[in-house]
């Protein structure tokens, strides 16, 4: 039983494992419409109402006004983190970002211009963008970005798979539904490129529609 700031007294409707902030919470569900002004609930805990569902997470509380609102407050910080680049050289980032991004926006160039669909050539329906050895994103060109979602999952199956075994001019195309695949005629092109100085992994991958 839970008690208010009013001694008012409520009991939860039942208890769930809620997965939050990286670890699972015991959660009580709560009826909205049971808590008078001055309830006072900290999370992690589950409002429901005939029409919604409130989620108050861990570190967060949730307090009835005397009008009937819920107001939120969070109870506990958040743990501070470094930001990523914040120490780097702005210039020198600037510098590497437009160079990345212009080695994509080529990609899309060459492919628009030898291109015998007009999908490709008109609609622009495709995608370039390069990646990091783990599959992460490093820049895209701005063609049809709805393809981007699914092809650093692309990426990332055929590194599981192959990483082992790419040489320097193998070339992938994978269609896989399974990893990264969106319609079936789609062919997904995978490149990896070798840096022999700092062994750095990038791909190169545009995503095109072959014409039958």
């Amino acid at each position: 039983m839970l008690e208010t700031e009013t001694n008012h007294a409520f009991l939860p409707v039942s208890t769930v494992q809620m997965y939050s902030y990286g670890e699972f919470h015991e959660t009580f569900i709560l009826k909205r419409d049971e808590l008078k002004p001055g309830a006072c609930i900290n999370g992690p805990a589950v409002l429901i109402e005939k029409n919604t569902t409130i989620i108050i997470e861990s570190g967060w509380e949730g307090k009835i006004t005397e009008h009937n609102y819920l107001l939120l407050n969070r109870r506990i910080s958040l743990l501070t983190h470094k930001i990523i680049g914040k120490d780097v050289d702005l210039v020198m980032l600037e510098i590497f970002n437009n160079r990345f991004m212009l080695v994509a926006e080529q990609m899309g160039y060459t492919l628009q211009n030898t291109a015998h669909s007009v999908n490709i050539t008109e609609r622009l329906d495709f995608s370039c963008a390069i990646f990091d050895r783990h599959g992460n994103l490093v820049a895209n060109a701005p063609h049809i970005p709805v393809h981007l979602g699914s092809m650093g999952e692309c990426v990332k199956a055929l590194i599981r798979r192959q990483f082992n075994e790419m040489q320097a001019g193998d070339v992938y195309l994978i269609n896989s539904p399974y990893n990264g695949g969106t319609h079936l005629p789609d062919i997904t092109v995978v490149t990896p490129m070798f840096c022999s100085s700092e062994d750095i992994f990038f791909t190169w991958l545009p995503e095109v529609i072959l014409q039958m």
